[in-house]
């Protein structure tokens, strides 16, 4: 019997190893060493089969048994028996199970991101269609108080930043598609290599490596397939969030709309903060003392770990240490936590009183701006402090993590037990503490968010005149207020510098335009000439502007002691740069009472020659006969020689030099030359007298020299426009008369001398 029993396990057993390697034999293409007779496309075919995961939660399903089902097969045998059968490594057969166990474990993923897909999409299919009223769901009516106003703010800043976090989970689920989507281009070419090498060459290695590709092409898809599905979930739920959100702040603007905004019951919400705060400041004395004993705690600590000498007790004394620090950090924080909770609640209170302000319509507009940027700043320094306080916070978790550790370790002395729970009691104390600062900054902070967008939508109800008003009064004074300079304990601000500026400008205008007309005046009764006029003109003017810029000083309230920081520089520029100033002007006057030239005069001086256009204080201008305007110091036109073609006189002699040949008659020439000027004296561009008359000048080396002298009038004719004239007349005159004008030649005679010989030279 025991012989029969036996021999029917050794039969099952065999069995189940047949029917093991025949499943692996299917899983990896049914390709052994014996089957490699078998048409190379054939067997390809069959050792692959590509399977294309669907969303669809059956199929999903039977896929993922099947892959357990064959991964069981594979478990029955032995990494090393396998590697013999299809002709691979130990390794390929430990990498094939590591993707199997893969592939299969996606699959129930698949099947969870299907189910909560239509979760989702039912969920949002319903708050689509939901049109009733959601601020019929508050638990209170209205009017609502501020304090459940502020509850209210606080929740939805909540979801506002899940909705942040959801967005930037769409974004990464968003590169989680892209990456898988590039990792499936990918297998598909490791795919299509592994199945043309095993179409080339059927052997055991190729089509297992076929086989491999097929397994990791189905599982990059599967990815694929999870991450679209993974961001079509966050889409929807982003997408429900912002409905819920959007309804919520309907709601919010309805409880917003509703305040209670009797004064009583603000007075009374008020006195119910300040009795919290007041409470909150009672137990400041109590904290003291606390912080003041773990303070004394610490050093006898300090000072016990110090004496001691044992080994084991010092430890000891480490430990009561490090819980005296804690202790005395927890008082720390309690007391730096509640100085930051009555800053918070006094800020709770302001926006209160603010908010209460602006809904009864008690605030001036001009001063939401200010409001704004009080409360932005205001802002940026909870967010720095709760970062803060966050970053300490991870810093207590840490320690307390470690201190439990201790705690749970096994074989601690009841002593060192009893420390360090005391230990991880202060830690726990100080992380509470944080918590609830923590709790009341988010919420504080919320407020002021809300608060700020409450003043932004009231400060687009204010017209754009107010605002440019609003602008001007803060921006504008701001700006006029900004200090220039500032000496002698007195500062210059741009309001006083453009008031006093404005006063000089209109004032020398007007200085200008009187002075001149006064002048005007005079000069018509005394007959001074234009030079003398301007000259009066200028001068009367300095002394003006001086007279103007010191009483416009003395009008907007600006003392000359606010130049003082000038003085030095200015004394020292002054001296110098008034040098030649004042020597000039000396010189201008001078010119004024001697009068060697006047307006209109033509004057050589310097190298220059023109018509003086303009007499000044300090320097006189002429106007070159090319146009040019030449500024020459008066002091100059003293020093230097002086030419004026008419300061007494007008009549101004011109001459033009002409040259005939040898053998013109010399009275031929004069007459001719004398004619030409008629009819220039008829149109008055030459003057009869002086009588005009030619020179017969010199005899030169190829022509015979006449030089012709005639007078004009400087106020009527310009000297080389006539003698241009003179000259086209003279080459008219001679052409007619048959004179020939003479040009540069030489004549050479040669002597005559008898023919010389042949074979001679001139000396023989």
């Amino acid at each position: 019997m025991k012989k029969r029993l036996m021999a029917l396990i050794v039969l099952l057993a065999i069995a189940h190893a047949a029917l093991a390697v025949d499943a692996v034999s299917l899983l990896s293409g049914g390709i052994t060493p014996a089957s490699t007779d078998a048409a190379p496309q054939a067997a390809a075919d069959d050792a692959v089969a590509l399977y294309e995961p669907k969303a669809d939660a059956e199929a999903c399903t039977a896929r993922g048994e099947e892959l357990s089902r064959l991964l069981d097969d594979w478990n029955t045998l032995k990494a090393d028996d396998a590697a013999k059968r299809f002709g691979v490594t130990a390794e390929d057969v430990t990498r094939r199970v590591v993707t199997l166990t893969e592939l299969k474990n996606s699959y129930p993923g698949i099947i969870n991101a299907l189910g909560r897909k239509k979760q989702l999409d039912a969920g949002l299919a319903q708050q689509k269609s939901d049109a009733s009223a959601p601020e019929l769901n508050l638990t209170e009516k209205p009017p609502y108080r501020l304090r459940f106003y502020d509850v209210y703010i606080n929740e939805l800043d909540i979801l506002s930043q899940q909705i942040d976090d959801m967005e930037e989970g769409l974004q990464r689920a968003a590169r989680y598609v892209e990456a898988t989507q590039k990792l499936i281009d990918e297998r598909e070419a490791a795919w299509r290599l592994a199945r043309d090498n095993a179409v080339r060459e059927q052997t055991a290695a190729n089509v297992w490596a076929l086989q491999e590709a097929a397994l990791l092409l189905e599982s990059a898809r599967a990815q694929n397939l999870a991450s679209r599905l993974l961001r079509e979930n966050s889409a929807a739920h982003l997408a429900a969030s912002k409905l819920k959100y959007q309804r919520q702040s309907n709601v919010r603007n309805y409880i917003r709309d509703n305040i209670d905004l009797d004064e009583d019951s603000f007075a009374a919400q008020l006195a119910e903060l300040n009795a919290y705060v007041k409470k909150l400041e009672a137990s400041r004395p109590e904290l003291l003392r606390q912080f003041k004993q773990a303070i004394d705690e610490a050093e006898s600590a300090v000072l016990a770990w110090a004496a001691t000498k044992d080994e084991a007790e010092k430890a000891v004394a480490a430990l009561r240490r490090d819980m005296c620090f804690a202790e005395r950090e927890r008082c720390r924080y309690l007391l730096e936590h509640l100085q930051g909770m009555l800053i918070v609640h006094s800020a709770r209170r302001r926006i209160w009183a603010l908010r209460y302000d602006i809904a009864r319509g008690s605030t001036d507009k001009s001063k939401i701006t200010d409001i704004l940027q009080e409360l932005e700043t205001e802002s940026k320094t909870l967010d720095e402090n709760l970062a803060g306080v966050q970053k300490d916070l991870l810093s207590l978790q840490n320690r307390h993590s470690a201190i439990q550790k201790q705690i749970y370790a096994a074989g601690i002395d009841s002593n060192v037990l009893a420390i360090l729970r005391r230990h991880l009691t202060a830690l726990q104390g100080s992380i509470d503490s944080c918590l609830a600062y923590i709790t009341d900054l988010y919420g504080i902070s919320a407020q002021e968010r809300a608060f700020i967008e409450e003043l932004q939508h009231a400060y687009k109800t204010v017209s754009v005149w107010d605002k440019a008003v609003i602008w001007w009064q803060k921006k504008g004074a701001k700006l006029l207020n900004t200090e220039l300079w500032q000496s002698g304990g007195y500062a210059v601000r741009l309001r006083e510098f453009l008031i006093a500026l404005a006063l000089i400008v209109l004032g020398t205008w007007a200085a200008r335009r009187s002075i001149y007309m006064l002048v005007w005046l005079a000069s018509r009764r005394s007959g001074m000439d234009e030079a003398t006029r301007r000259y009066f003109c200028r001068l009367f003017f300095c002394a003006a502007s001086i007279a103007i810029f010191l009483g416009a000083l003395r009008i907007v309230g600006i003392p000359l002691t606010a130049f003082a920081f000038l003085g030095g520089a200015l004394a020292i520029a002054f001296g110098f740069g008034t040098q030649n100033l004042f020597k000039n002007i000396v010189s201008g006057i001078l010119l004024t009472l001697k009068r060697p030239f006047r307006i209109g005069n033509i004057i050589e001086v310097g190298g220059f020659t023109g018509t003086v256009s303009d007499i000044g204080v300090s320097s006189t201008v002429i106007r070159t006969f090319d146009e040019k305007e030449v500024v020459i110091p008066n002091s100059e036109l003293l020093e230097k020689l002086l030419v004026n073609w008419g300061l007494s006189d007008l009549t101004q002699r011109r001459c033009v030099e002409v040259g005939v040949e040898y053998g013109t008659p010399p009275e031929l020439v004069r007459e001719t030359m004398l004619a030409t000027l008629a009819p220039l004296q008829k149109d008055d561009l030459v003057l009869k007298a002086p009588e005009p008359w030619v020179e017969f000048a010199q005899f030169g080396d190829s022509a015979l020299h006449f030089t012709l002298y005639f007078w004009i009038n400087q106020r009527r004719i310009v000297g080389p426009r006539v003698e241009s004239a003179v000259r086209e007349a003279i080459v008219a005159a001679f052409n007619k008369a048959g004179i020939a004008f003479a040009y540069p030649h030489m004549d050479i005679d040669f002597p005559k001398y008898a023919p010389i010989q042949p074979g001679k030279t001139m000396d023989n």
